[in-house]
């Protein structure tokens, strides 16, 4: 497999290999996407550093809202980023010949350490088992390239959107695929993935509403409860209350596996209708700033022009396949 260790070819690699978990990356390949990340996240801190001033003088104003809804939407990036990110740093390690299965273990170390802690032991073993996590995967990803056999990619740029398939075809095509924007997706392709997405987001979505009201009725009840005092809060919940905040956080990471994909399989959605894909990206960024705008007001008519955009969205989404020259 050729590897692409310039820094843009590393990026437009990053993106379609999204789905490949069986591959390979090189240090550079990763390095430069570590590099790329450092430089969005300076970006985001820096509108987030001018967003500040303009919320301490007001609030409420157009500019405090356009602010923070261009800092919301910098920060939004890193959420489609989970899933490429996950499957770079596996290949990564199958590039050094170490297990991905070490990574998962190096994941659970790290969270070893907050829960002896809350448990009655010290406090220190909640930054050194993280610590020691961090450095083992460091050194990993560190690690030259070693030459082994490699697993194809099975998907091709540009492949055409498949008519008709069935639910499990469509799930697997929607992660094999969950960073091509090159290809096209059918009508069934695009309609089981977001069922999918749906069986997945609704369940975790109520259990974590369920949760937290539990986690804030559990420590309201409790007699001499001090919000201000961190300890008191720890020991009070115990640490079935932590397991279950780790637990909140693995449903927002998983979801974070979702969004690259839907991302993805919307936009070969509109090119498969023959609609340019851009206009996705236009409708979901007017829709936000829609959103700023209607924040204080609650202006109808924005609203109504939100609704709007949403429907034009799922027309287009259920519009049939466009007519293709190798159909004719």
């Amino acid at each position: 497999m050729k590897r692409e260790n310039d820094f843009g070819p590393a990026i437009k690699d990053f993106f379609f290999r999204a789905g490949d978990f069986k591959g390979v990356s090189s240090r550079p390949q990763y390095w430069w996407l570590f590099l790329a990340q450092f430089l969005l996240g300076l970006a985001a801190g820096v509108l987030f550093g001018i967003a500040i001033p303009f919320s301490l003088m007001d609030s409420h104003s157009l500019g405090s809202n356009i602010m923070f809804t261009l800092t919301t939407l910098a920060f939004s990036i890193f959420g489609y980023l989970g899933y490429p990110q996950l499957s770079l740093t596996i290949r990564r390690y199958r590039d050094a010949k170490v297990s991905p299965w070490w990574y998962l273990g190096i994941i659970i170390i790290s969270f070893i350490g907050p829960l002896l802690a809350v448990s009655g032991m010290s406090w220190w073993l909640a930054l050194l088992f993280p610590l020691i996590g961090g450095i083992a995967n460091l050194v990993i990803l560190l690690l030259p390239s070693r030459e082994q056999k490699v697993v194809p990619f099975p998907a091709q740029p540009n492949t055409r959107g498949t008519i008709d398939v069935g639910f499990g075809t469509a799930v697997k095509d929607f992660f094999i695929r969950g960073g091509d924007f090159t290809g096209e997706s059918s009508r069934s392709q695009y309609w089981w993935s977001i069922l999918f997405g749906m069986i997945i987001i609704i369940p975790t979505f109520l259990f974590m509403i369920f949760s937290i009201i539990s986690i804030i009725i559990g420590g309201a009840a409790i007699s001499g409860f001090n919000s201000q005092n961190i300890d008191h809060l720890v020991n009070s919940l115990g640490t079935g209350a932590i397991i279950i905040v780790f637990i909140l956080f693995a449903i927002i990471y998983a979801w974070s596996m979702l969004a690259l994909p839907a991302l993805t399989v919307g936009w070969r959605r509109f090119k498969d209708a023959g609609v340019s894909p851009w206009w996705l990206i236009a409708f979901n960024v007017v829709s936000a700033f829609l959103s700023t705008l209607d924040r204080n007001a609650g202006n109808v008519p924005l609203s109504l022009i939100a609704l709007l955009l949403i429907i034009v969205q799922i027309v287009i989404l259920a519009l049939p396949t466009k007519f293709r020259d190798d159909e004719a």
